[in-house]
């Protein structure tokens, strides 16, 4: 019975795969395909489309106005996540549940509804849309992500540490920053990449709340509506492939960090064992 079970997860976890990412596939190989049809057979290889891309100084603006926004984004999404994670990790919290709750409503509002409030409020307190406003607009969806993951963190630091620090004689703020902080680095800096890329990602705030500012999924959004074409797979090929970079260096970042701190450990462990006649 077990090895069934076995067999039906994997074979819905080989399903769900393929649905997920047989279109990035498909997307990439006709982004090297030598016709401007995107069909099969395949024409040929050819990377005409990417020399084209390179050469594209409308996708070059897009490019840097989305990573403009994107690092604004990442940050205050980092620490405003830090904040509301270390409020809702402190012992004493009263309505914890209630807090929660709050900072995780942007993520279960649907996008476009929250878009329309944010653009409501933000013309009431004078604010016009642009650049400003996405940043704005986009951080408050990266809270949810960002606190989860640095709480996530926060719950494994053993509060003795902070007691400790506070016994010799430190300050709050010193014990947050000598003691907590260099165990959050990694949690940190996972959570501003997944604020850069959220914000890489989005389309339906910036719909909203973009006004002249262009970033590149808005145009990239525009460009399909109008017409079909091979250069724009290489352009979100090239998306992907800073997408998957921001991911993997968020990745070694973190597991650097953790063979860091896991050596300190291994050698006062061994000491004693080193130490014996």
């Amino acid at each position: 019975m077990n090895s069934g079970i076995g067999r039906a997860s994997l074979a819905t976890l080989v399903v769900a795969t393929t649905f997920l990412y047989l279109p990035i596939v498909v997307l990439a190989v006709f982004s090297f395909n030598d016709s401007d049809l995107m069909a099969f057979p395949l024409s040929g290889f050819t990377l005409k489309w990417y020399g084209e891309l390179a050469g594209n100084d409308a996708f070059h603006a897009g490019f840097v106005t989305s990573t403009l926004v994107a690092q604004p984004v990442g940050l205050i999404g980092m620490a405003v996540g830090l904040a509301a994670a270390l409020a809702l990790t402190a012992p004493g919290l009263k309505w914890r549940l209630g807090f929660a709750a709050l900072v995780l409503l942007p993520f279960l509002v649907p996008k476009s509804v929250l878009s329309i409030a944010q653009a409501m409020v933000m013309s009431r307190v004078g604010l016009e849309r642009g650049a400003v406003a996405l940043v704005l607009a986009q951080a408050l969806v990266v809270v949810p992500f960002t606190t989860v993951m640095i709480a996530s963190v926060l719950v494994r630091i053993d509060p003795r540490l902070d007691e400790a620090a506070r016994d010799l004689g430190a300050t709050p703020w010193q014990s947050f920053r000598l003691v907590m902080l260099p165990q959050l680095k990694g949690a940190l800096a996972g959570a501003y990449s997944v604020g850069v890329i959220l914000s890489l990602a989005d389309l339906t705030i910036a719909m909203f709340l973009a006004g002249r500012t262009q970033p590149l999924s808005l145009m990239v959004a525009s460009e399909f509506r109008r017409e079909l074409r091979p250069d724009l797979n290489a352009m979100q090929v090239a998306v992907l492939a800073l997408t998957v970079a921001i991911v993997a260096a968020s990745e070694l970042y973190r597991r650097r960090r953790g063979r860091r701190r896991a050596a300190p450990a291994a050698r006062a462990a061994t000491a004693p064992m080193e130490a014996a006649p």
